[in-house]
């Protein structure tokens, strides 16, 4: 085989490698990942509630808030990977301990989340803060049953 020959393959090679799908992340990885969008998922309902209670002016931006929401709830069963119930999480092990009870509650998250997000784009805002305040109920269900109570 030639150099060439050779350097092309390797060539090659490495090609393919970066086209490879990465390794699993580590479950700390996993763990900061969540924090991270439970955090962003935080901000839009805060931004949500503010532009719903008239404190900023801010209320044209509510669409790309409540479409955050809709996509943001869509991965977060995602975000609760076996092995990752270990540290520094905050999630109760109910989350995996009890399945079918916390895919449920995703989901009912997830439909309220698209049930605002269709609802802000109707126009219709009296519908749209109701919508909002049906999300609210899923989040607490979520914080009340899946996650660890936060000393104040």
């Amino acid at each position: 085989m030639t150099f060439k020959r050779s350097a092309l393959i390797a060539c090659a090679a490495l090609a393919a490698m970066s086209f490879t799908a990465p390794a699993m992340a580590d479950e700390a990885g996993e763990i900061k990942y969540r924090k991270a969008v439970m955090k962003s998922i935080g901000g839009h309902m805060g931004a949500i509630a503010g532009i719903f209670k008239a404190e900023t002016g801010n209320q044209t931006n509510l669409g790309v808030h409540t479409q955050g929401m809709a996509d943001l709830a869509n991965i977060t069963a995602s975000v609760f990977p076996a092995g990752s119930d270990f540290g520094e999480t905050g999630a109760l092990p109910a989350v995996w301990d009890k399945p079918d009870e916390f895919a449920m509650a995703v989901k009912m998250f997830a439909d309220a989340a698209a049930k605002l997000n269709s609802t802000t784009k109707s126009g219709d805002m009296a519908a749209a803060g109701a919508a909002f305040g049906g999300l609210a109920k899923t989040c607490k269900n979520c914080h009340e049953n899946f996650r660890e109570k936060k000393n104040k």
